[in-house]
């Protein structure tokens, strides 16, 4: 749906927030660009010390233990 370039990356964040905003958070669009998102998120950020718990569709990043 989307590619990695830097602006089809803005133009997913912001379609993801819109969704959010008028509560549209029970459809295909709106979880495939969350997981599209997390896992962009997890690339750039993640790393081994790092566990992510996944509640719904919030993404929370605990300390590993």
């Amino acid at each position: 749906m989307y590619d990695h370039s830097e602006n089809a990356e803005h133009e997913a964040v912001t379609r993801l927030f819109e969704l959010a905003r008028n509560g549209e958070t029970d459809n295909c669009e709106y979880s495939q660009l969350d997981s599209m998102i997390y896992g962009r998120l997890a690339q750039a950020y993640g790393g081994a010390e790092q566990v992510a718990t996944r509640a719904g569709s919030i993404q929370v990043q605990t300390a590993a233990a």
